[in-house]
């Protein structure tokens, strides 16, 4: 039953945070201006010779375009990654006025499955690795990371009796927002056609993963204090009756604000990061053409590049810390709606 239950709750969590592809279709993605629309028509004067001649010329007058840009297209382009946009079925002009289909896939969806996969290639040799005698390091280490959330989150908080029936979702939760965390630091190729982000980068996964701590806290405290003890567990003992109204909508809003905080902090702290690194490389080519292209302007790239790299650095550690936050909060907010005297 315990490992039929913890089946159950993983998998709440997973159809719970891939049900984004529904919010995902209200994404103002379309509103995005494509980076070829926006590079204005070169004049005559500025015009490359035609690209018949070979790959040098073509980059040549990509070069010129990119110069020509607004200031500002160079951070949309730079941006444009971070919106969720459709990625099947693929949509050209002649369906642009149509809204988005309801099975459309996402590149965040993409993501999430991206995450769940490498889960189920990193931790099923875990698995099997407790009938062997000489595992694998990685599933050493992997061990030992479970071990961790376990022992340093999990039981101090639920302690052992009932942590051990929820040591493996919370260990699942945190792996998951992990991962997708850390695809999004996987750096893009364009021109390979290999585009990467950040799932929980949009609010749209981080609502689904949220709601899923939320049915978890009202389906757990009821089942544990009854509909109307839960409920009647919010209010303070010994509240005056004229206060009860009040406190009891305060205690409601709370119980909303609780996942509400649990969206935002993972969805801006992640987003704010990419974008700190997009504003920095956008620099490059602002101060590029400001300086008309001369050689003091490859001078400028030195200090955009660094702080790309300083902020890419600090988001690595990020990706860990935002896991590990929205699984501690996670838990204590379970746990405080099972035993509300505590």
């Amino acid at each position: 039953m315990t490992a039929l239950r913890t089946l159950l709750l993983a998998l709440v969590a997973v159809f719970g945070s891939f049900a984004a592809t529904g919010a995902a279709q209200v994404a103002p993605s379309a509103q995005v201006p494509a980076p070829s629309a926006q590079a204005p028509a070169p004049s005559a004067k500025d015009s490359t010779p035609a690209p018949s001649a070979g790959g040098h010329q073509e980059a040549a007058q990509e070069e010129g375009r990119t110069l020509q840009l607004p200031n500002d297209a160079f951070f949309m382009r730079q941006f444009a990654h971070s919106v969720p946009h459709q990625i099947w079925p693929a949509h050209d002009g002649a369906d642009a006025g149509h809204g988005p289909s309801l099975f459309a896939f996402y590149n965040v969806n993409l993501y999430q499955w991206v995450a769940f996969a490498l889960l189920l290639v990193l931790f099923v040799p875990v698995v099997g690795s407790f009938g062997s005698k000489n595992p694998s390091w990685l599933s050493r280490v992997l061990r030992g990371w479970c071990m961790w959330i376990r022992d340093e989150m999990v039981y101090p908080v639920m302690g052992k009796e009932e942590g051990r029936v929820w040591a493996p979702y919370f260990i699942f939760l945190f792996f998951f927002v992990a991962g997708m965390n850390c695809i999004g630091l996987v750096p893009s190729i364009p021109q390979l056609h290999f585009e990467t982000g950040t799932a929980t980068g949009t609010p749209f996964v981080t609502v689904a993963l949220a709601l899923t701590t939320l049915v978890l806290m009202l389906v757990m405290g009821i089942k544990h204090n009854g509909f109307v003890g839960f409920f009647k567990g919010l209010m303070p003992h010994g509240l005056p009756l004229p206060l009860v109204p009040l406190i009891f909508v305060i205690e409601i809003v709370s119980l909303v604000v609780k996942p509400f905080a649990l969206t935002i902090r993972l969805f801006a702290n992640m987003l704010a990061g990419h974008l700190v690194i997009a504003s920095a490389i956008g620099l490059v080519f602002l101060f590029t053409k400001m300086m008309g292209g001369g050689p003091l302007s490859y001078l400028t790239a030195i200090p955009s590049v660094g702080l790309a790299v300083f902020i890419f650095i600090i988001e690595s550690l990020v990706t860990l810390l935002q896991a590990y936050i929205f699984t501690l909060l996670s838990i204590n907010f379970v746990y405080a709606s099972m035993h509300q005297g505590h």
